[in-house]
């Protein structure tokens, strides 16, 4: 067990999650990352972020969606890291894209369990060690598609739709306890689950692609700049920040 202040990023072994991972490392956190399929690509991540950063990085197999795991996993957090969790990054989730008419139902309901379910139980579970400690930051990762609904994101549009009111509501209630949560809305960034939907349907990404004012997809390496930003002030809460070239706007 550690005494240093600590983070924890959800879906870290790769893209978005991966740059969030690396942000708090710049900023000399210890880390735990989870991830739900690829060990290797999580070790890799480890062993690049301590090596470049020189902080501690845990990793620890998770299925966000399912409770129990994540109450196991609190008890091994705090058993492996300590108290001093400063930093909760609600990463971790899913995709697909069908016609709203065809929607697959077991696919609505996973996608439903992995975004919204479980950015609760990681939320939920977690939050007593900030609560104890009167201050604490929450990031979750929502979508351009939880400010404006696209074609073929029924189930996403509608999960993202609701992680960020969970955001609002979860920052009107955890104010008092000196917690800040807010939302990042990311819109087509070259991740894995970018290219994977290229591949399936290249026309739906290109017309995204132009829809957006900047003409382009995101760098994964964007998202340092809004973590850092979030991780700057102490009096943003409540507020999601839109990170996709002007394909939404407030």
């Amino acid at each position: 067990m550690s005494d240093k202040k600590y983070g924890i990023v959800t879906g870290a072994s790769r893209g978005l999650g991966e740059a969030c991972a690396e942000e708090l490392a710049r900023e000399g956190y210890d880390l735990i990352i989870t991830y739900q399929v690829n060990a290797g690509k999580a070790q890799a991540v480890r062993a690049r972020l301590e090596k470049d950063f020189g902080v501690r990085v845990e990793i620890y197999k998770l299925f966000i969606q399912n409770e129990e795991e994540v109450k196991a996993f609190r008890g091994w957090a705090e058993e492996t890291m300590g108290t001093n969790l400063e930093v909760l990054i609600n990463n971790a989730g899913t995709y697909a894209s069908a016609p709203a008419a065809d929607f697959d139902p077991e696919t609505f309901c996973n996608i439903i369990d992995v975004n919204v379910k479980g950015t609760f139980f990681m939320t939920r579970y977690f939050t007593d060690l900030m609560i104890n400690r009167h201050f604490g930051k929450i990031i979750n990762l929502c979508s351009a598609a939880g400010l404006r609904a696209a074609t073929g994101s029924l189930a996403y549009s509608a999960s993202k739709i609701a992680v960020r009111g969970m955001t609002q509501a979860y920052a009107i209630d955890l104010g008092q306890y000196n917690i800040q949560v807010n939302a990042i809305a990311p819109g087509s960034h070259k991740t894995d689950m970018y290219y994977a939907a290229y591949r399936i349907n290249p026309g739906l990404i290109e017309s995204r692609t132009k829809g957006c004012p900047l003409q382009r997809a995101g760098e994964v390496s964007e998202m340092h700049h809004i973590v850092r930003y979030f991780m700057s002030s102490d009096f943003i809460t409540g507020q999601v920040v839109s990170m996709n070239g002007g394909t939404t706007m407030v």
